[in-house]
């Protein structure tokens, strides 16, 4: 595997104590932070571009570029003309549209002394052939959009908010909410099934799954949990459920990585789980993707020590393709967060919470 970290911006100086200790001042009265500490969160490949869509993390609010392989050039989306202040990421928030605009929202790191200074969270479309973004609204005032996940036939927009873990179905085309509901736990990232179910967690102690029928509007809450809850909660962050990643096998059934560093298979016709096991020793398994040989590829590990593997649906078979490294910088990937596929086959992984550098893009050519 060749492996090629490529920077968009470089730190003067490291931060140097743990990014959690700090909050949103810190970062934003800080010139070399608030411009150079950046890291990928969201990534998709664009297919008419050519190119990767990148959402990043960044306290000066640029938030959203695209990267060309050719030309390994990062191009901005400018968002700074169009962002308010609290508007510092886009975490798990990208999705294509069907005629090439890009669907997004934004998130937020402030704290909870700032709260109802910010607006809240936006959902938006870019037309990335002309620039131009259009709001589509703020589901819930004050708090900001963790994830979404966006169902076009049913025109609707799924997403759960921070620092109050509220879960909406946003009507994208009539601008306006169909529901808002607290259900006390939160996905990192989640994946519509075959009816076009959404799947995720609820309550704050036992993170029991459920699903949600767009159709008929209704939650059923199921009272079993993954096999991995309690070894997965809150390892993302304070108050997190298990989910850190999930995507549609295109065989009936959903995938879904654990924090814990597992990856399980539901069914949606039962909401029966069963644990397939762990590429890794290592936690997190925060990136997972469906690649354009059938299997299933992903990112497992944590803090330096992350793998890209792939998961044979056929053979429920794991193969380790190796540590993420830039044998020439001498770096590792320190988190991954995203993963895309360009057409010809290259993974790219976005970075984050690295303290000592910024956050680089990474190319693995297998």
């Amino acid at each position: 595997m060749q492996i090629t970290a490529h920077a968009l911006r470089e730190l003067e100086k490291p931060v140097g104590v743990p990014l959690s200790t700090l909050g949103y001042r810190d970062f934003t009265s800080n010139e070399d932070w608030k411009h150079n500490l950046i890291s990928f969160t969201s990534l998709l490949w664009h297919p008419q571009r050519k190119r990767v869509i990148l959402g990043l993390t960044a306290f000066d609010t640029d938030l959203l570029y695209e990267f060309d392989p050719v030309t390994r050039e990062f191009h901005s989306f400018a968002y700074p003309t169009v962002s308010e202040p609290f508007e510092i990421k886009i975490h798990r928030s990208l999705h294509l549209m069907a005629d090439g605009k890009i669907m997004g929202a934004t998130a937020c790191l402030h704290r909870e002394d700032q709260r109802r200074e910010a607006a809240g969270g936006r959902i938006f479309l870019l037309d990335p052939e002309t620039g131009k973004y259009d709001f589509l609204g703020i589901p819930v005032p004050h708090d900001y959009i963790q994830t979404i996940t966006v169902d076009e036939k049913r025109k609707l927009v799924y997403g759960f908010t921070y620092p109050v873990f509220n879960w909406f179905v946003f009507d994208y085309e009539k601008r306006e909410n169909r529901r808002v509901d607290y259900l006390g736990s939160i996905p990192h990232i989640v994946a519509l099934d075959d009816a076009g179910g959404y799947w995720a967690t609820w309550n704050c102690r036992t993170h029991n799954l459920f699903r949600y029928d767009p159709d008929a509007d209704k939650i059923t809450f199921h009272y079993h949990a993954l096999p991995r809850t309690k070894d997965s909660c809150s390892l993302m962050y304070p108050g997190a459920g298990p989910i850190d990643s999930m995507t549609n096998g295109g065989d009936g059934y959903l995938y879904l990585g654990e924090a814990y560093g597992n990856l399980d298979r539901l069914d949606p016709r039962t909401g029966e789980v069963t644990e397939l096991g762990k590429p890794t020793a290592q936690t997190r398994m925060a990136a997972l993707e469906k690649g354009p040989d059938g299997r299933l590829y992903g990112i497992a590990g944590f803090l330096g020590e992350c793998h890209l593997f792939a998961y044979d649906l056929q053979t429920n078979k794991f193969e380790d393709l190796g540590q993420i490294v830039d044998r020439e910088k001498g770096v590792s990937l320190f988190i991954g967060h995203d993963i895309c596929f360009a057409d010809d086959g290259r993974v790219f992984v976005g970075e984050t919470d690295t303290a000592d550098r910024a956050g680089y893009l990474w190319e693995c050519k297998l």
